[in-house]
């Protein structure tokens, strides 16, 4: 299971640093709760295009990769990398899957709190429920065309996986159009999504565990 974990941290972990210059602390949240709930109300799947960055403190390259990602409600998430190699990872439920090339592997990730807890932060970003995650504490921010929300780790368990989780909105239609994620150990990745496209016919079996 540790194993396994590693490989999904090292697809899914993206990274942050401090507040970006430019940000300030959004002063009215409660409306901002609002708007995200109301603008997530109406959006059933998400498709979208993503390019990854990750940072790897004991390689010199930074580690480029590029693939589709599919959410649906209510908690269905299809990430599928393309370059430069194929990788796919499908969470469904309490189940969830990772292929490469070779091979394919089943989770259940209800054997796992940790899993439990890794999942749902993919899930809160695409639905707008992070401030009601209990095992992190969510600050907002705002520039002149963006929301940043930060996630701090507040519970043992995810302070051993994540120092900070950075989730980056559009003002325009609330979509995320970053993720960055600092690992405990400093390592980082950057994920940033475009092309994104609300409520197109997705098929059920983009997101069947087999």
């Amino acid at each position: 299971m540790r194993s396994i974990l590693s490989v999904f941290l090292f697809f899914l972990c993206l990274a942050a640093t401090a507040q970006p210059a430019g940000y300030k602390k959004l002063a009215d949240v409660t409306s901002f709760k609002t708007a995200l709930a109301k603008s997530n109300a109406g959006v059933t799947n998400i498709a979208s295009d993503f390019k990854q960055v990750k940072n790897l403190s004991l390689l010199a390259e930074k580690i480029q990769s590029k693939g589709k990602f599919y959410f649906m409600k209510p908690g269905k998430v299809r990430i599928e990398y393309t370059e430069p190699y194929y990788y796919l990872m499908v969470m469904n439920g309490g189940k969830m899957m990772v292929q490469d090339e070779q091979k394919s592997n089943k989770i259940n990730t209800g054997n796992s709190k940790m899993m439990q807890s890794v999942n749902r932060v993919m899930i809160d970003c695409m639905q707008g429920t992070v401030f009601s995650n209990p095992d992190f504490k969510t600050t907002a921010y705002q520039d002149n065309s963006r929301y940043m929300l930060t996630l701090a780790p507040v519970s043992a368990q995810m302070k051993k996986l994540f120092e900070q989780i950075d989730v980056y909105m559009s003002k325009t239609n609330m979509d995320v159009v970053r993720l960055v994620m600092t690992e405990a150990g400093g390592d980082y990745t950057n994920m940033e999504f475009y092309n994104t496209k609300h409520n197109s016919s997705l098929n059920e079996a983009l997101f069947k565990v087999k």
